[in-house]
């Protein structure tokens, strides 16, 4: 026998399904011990709806990777309070947004990470890759976090420090992701680098005394953005760029860099993989050890800066392999 619901019930019944919806979009863990494990498993307790992991304020220990590989999922601490440290003789990166395969074979999305603070330990590290050396055998590298094909994710309020291999690495296949009020210094290799990502945001980044660069980008790094960068004492360069197009920064103030400000070049030998078309908006760059800006093959063309201030760069503000691959509107040199 069949039974006709009337329009109330419905209703009713709509509403009881909404907030059963909403319980589990909304669905929080908050974590007790201070452990990364603990941190592990209130994420893998989520429902397969996602939710948020709560990081109150404390030290929690890593003996291995926090891996966020599924979607929807928050891990948000209370600002600095909230410190995550990679144990000793442990070589590995402390936070993965996505899957840990050598190729990722799906993509994870809407994974945000927020407010806290990640200490690589790297001088109780040996290695820079997790489980052997660098190859397809062992491709994690050791970073404060790795982003590897995330879509529509988000870092904000995150500083990291002292990581084996770089601060932050986007990679793989990442589209559309958001970084903002970033902070990465002391790092082996660079305070962030990025491989494989496009259409991206990067806003409020402050990246200082890393080993490498302040930013790396290679490998089709394409249409992404950044705002409000301060990049300064980092032991190569500021901005180093290969196999990059189109991509913008604006506000962006680069010193005391030991090697040039800005090194715009190509992949080895193979003129198709410059970096071209960037365009640097509101620039200071001043005390480089080298160039201003160095355009390093004559692959890299239709780069632009507008507004450029150049304050005692070394061995001068702009070098080019042959001459108009910088278009220089407005710049002062001194």
């Amino acid at each position: 026998m069949k039974t006709k619901l009337g329009s109330h019930a419905v209703w009713t019944l709509l509403i009881v399904l909404m907030m059963c919806v909403s319980v589990f979009a909304s669905a929080t863990e908050i974590v007790k011990e201070k452990t990364c494990t603990a941190i592990q498993n209130a994420i893998n307790k989520l429902p397969p709806e996602g939710g948020e992991v709560v990081l109150p304020a404390g030290t929690y220990v890593c003996t291995h990777p926090i891996v966020i590989d599924r979607n929807n999922i928050s891990l948000r601490g209370m600002g600095a309070a909230s410190l995550l440290r990679l144990a000793d003789n442990i070589n590995a990166p402390v936070i993965v947004m996505g899957t840990t395969e050598n190729i990722p074979s799906r993509a994870v999305r809407h994974i945000r990470v927020k407010e806290l603070m990640i200490d690589g330990n790297r001088a109780n590290q040996t290695s820079e890759c997790m489980g052997g050396p660098c190859s397809n055998e062992f491709p994690l590298r050791n970073n404060g976090i790795s982003i590897r094909r995330c879509v529509d994710c988000t870092v904000q309020s995150v500083t990291v420090f002292g990581a084996m291999s770089g601060g932050l690495v986007t990679e793989l296949g990442c589209r559309r992701l958001t970084v903002r009020d970033y902070t990465s210094y002391d790092n082996e290799f660079d305070g962030l680098a990025g491989y494989e990502t496009e259409d991206s945001t990067f806003s409020g980044i402050h990246l200082y005394g890393n080993k490498a660069a302040g930013i790396s980008t290679d490998i089709k790094f394409n249409n992404n953005k950044f705002y409000d960068v301060t990049i300064a004492d980092n032991r190569t360069v500021g901005i180093f760029m290969r196999d990059s197009l189109d991509n913008s920064f604006t506000n962006l103030h680069i010193r005391d860099n030991v090697q040039h400000g800005i090194f715009l070049a190509q992949v080895n030998t193979d003129p198709t993989t410059a970096a071209t078309g960037n365009t640097f908006t509101g620039v200071v760059i001043s005390r480089s050890g080298g160039m201003g800006v160095l355009a390093n093959d004559a692959s890299c063309i239709n780069n632009m800066l507008v507004g450029a201030q150049f304050i005692n760069n070394k061995r001068g503000c702009i070098s080019e392999a042959t001459s108009g691959l910088v278009e220089n509107i407005g710049a002062i040199c001194r």
